[in-house]
């Protein structure tokens, strides 16, 4: 199962949890499958078919430009972290 790291702004839709571990093989499947656990998740990362560009996921530590279709293994890492504003 591929461990996801839950920002703070989405825990209270998973009880509060800041990591879950959810089985699928691609990052679309992962992300539904944590939908079922923790519902209104997929809506607040995904947008129809496509991640939302205001965040940024990082695979095994390396934050990569990645797709729902992508696949991920067994031991996958996928944290989610969302954009810093400010500055000018």
């Amino acid at each position: 199962m591929a461990t996801v790291i839950i920002p703070a702004p989405l825990r209270d839709l998973c009880g509060g949890a800041s990591k879950l571990d959810v089985p699928g093989t691609t990052i679309g499947q992962v992300l539904r499958e944590l939908d079922v656990r923790c519902p209104g998740f997929y809506a607040r990362v995904a947008d129809g078919d496509r991640l939302r560009p205001e965040l940024a996921f990082a695979v095994d530590g390396e934050v990569v430009g990645i797709g729902l279709h992508d696949p991920v293994g067994p031991a996958t890492e996928i944290a989610i972290v969302p954009a810093i504003g400010g500055g000018r």
